[in-house]
């Protein structure tokens, strides 16, 4: 039920965003959703302007030929190990992306599942889907101006240090994070 109403939401605002090819650019619904995912679970409490820079980390390491070459692949490159029933699963905090192998649930809940709000809007969450779901298509077309200029790589600084962010160049510090670019 879940999936099919955050790829409502998409679809919806994709129709409304038409064309789908924009300078060249043809969106493809799954790779939005992936991208807006990312946004989603990365920078759900942060200002456009946070959720435009997770977009455009994730579109540069896209483009980056040290990355995977699709949307999909960069945000779910990770370590994997087999499980017993012989399936794939990211190993915790071997990911790029930190919400996706941290062991949590990567449900987006925009409506209530139980009781009488059954089927309605979890307000905050449908804002904040919305708003992931905008600044993804809109990256994705090429008509917002990256805000890290060109990071593969960023961190909030108020919770770690980590070892590679002193090897890289940084190119932005916005709000609580540090962005950095990917030089070799």
């Amino acid at each position: 039920m879940e999936l099919m109403t955050i790829k409502t939401v998409l679809l919806s605002m994709m129709v409304s965003y038409a064309p789908y090819n924009v300078n060249g650019v043809n969106i493809d619904v799954e790779q939005a959703l992936c991208l807006a995912t990312n946004v989603y679970h990365e920078a759900k409490g942060e200002t456009i302007a946070g959720k435009s820079a997770v977009a455009h980390v994730t579109l540069n390491r896209v483009k980056h030929e040290k990355y995977p070459n699709n949307i999909c692949d960069v945000v779910k490159q990770a370590k994997y190990y087999t499980n017993w029933k012989g399936n794939q699963l990211p190993i915790i905090g071997m990911c790029q992306f930190s919400w996706y192998c941290d062991g949590a649930g990567d449900d987006i809940q925009v409506v209530y599942q139980e009781g009488t709000r059954r089927g309605k809007p979890i307000g905050p969450n449908m804002e904040a889907w919305k708003q992931s779901v905008q600044v993804a298509l809109l990256s994705m077309k090429g008509i917002t101006i990256d805000p890290t200029s060109g990071a593969t790589h960023y961190y909030n600084h108020n919770i770690s240090q980590p070892n590679w962010g002193t090897v890289y160049p940084q190119t932005a510090v916005l709000h609580n994070h540090t962005f950095l670019k990917r030089n070799d």
